[in-house]
């Protein structure tokens, strides 16, 4: 007795393995955004300002510290935030912070729209809201959006040094997702 096969199913199978092998890689595909540190000193030299490698500070120095993000991957990078600390010995300039629209924090951790405003007793026992002052602010947040793959997107601030710093740990910044 004869038994009638159906290529109807392997038909199927080979379909649904083409499918799936064009949908894995897809799927697997995903954003690799990398982040490199550079610390520069602002100098003044023949009347130009010019950046020049940071390895240490003195009291006085001003330092710019460039964050540059890229998304090396083949999928765009979403909600990517990007964030530098204000290292500590330093006081922020106004001068720098860029691009605009950088939210900040006092601690590092709870970020909001600049300029940081804060409640200021008088000498006459009034209440005033008044911006807080730069020196007080330990790091920056910006809100970058979507990373195309192959883009490089950069932040970077100005800092005033108000101590002796070591500038030689050129590390990655901070990069997380919402």
């Amino acid at each position: 007795m004869k038994f009638a096969h159906s290529t109807a199913p392997r038909r199927l199978a080979g379909l649904l393995l083409l499918v799936a092998t064009a949908w894995v890689p897809a799927a697997w595909a995903a954003p690799v955004v990398t982040s490199k540190l550079e610390v520069r000193q602002l100098v003044t030299e023949s009347g130009h300002q010019q950046l020049k490698p940071a390895t240490a500070a003195r009291p006085g120095d001003l330092l710019q510290y460039r964050a540059d993000y890229n998304n090396s991957g083949d999928q765009p990078a979403g909600h990517l935030l990007a964030s530098l600390p204000v290292p500590a010995g330093t006081s922020l300039m106004a001068t720098g912070i860029d691009p605009a629209g950088a939210q900040a924090s006092l601690d590092g951790t709870h970020f909001e729209p600049m300029p940081l405003m804060h409640d200021v007793t008088g000498k006459d026992g009034k209440v005033r809201r008044e911006p807080v002052p730069l020196s007080a602010i330990r790091a920056l947040r910006w809100d970058l959006g979507t990373l195309a793959p192959g883009q490089t997107r950069s932040v970077q601030i100005r800092v005033h040094v108000n101590t002796p710093i070591n500038t030689t740990a050129a590390g990655k910044g901070a990069s997380s997702p919402r």
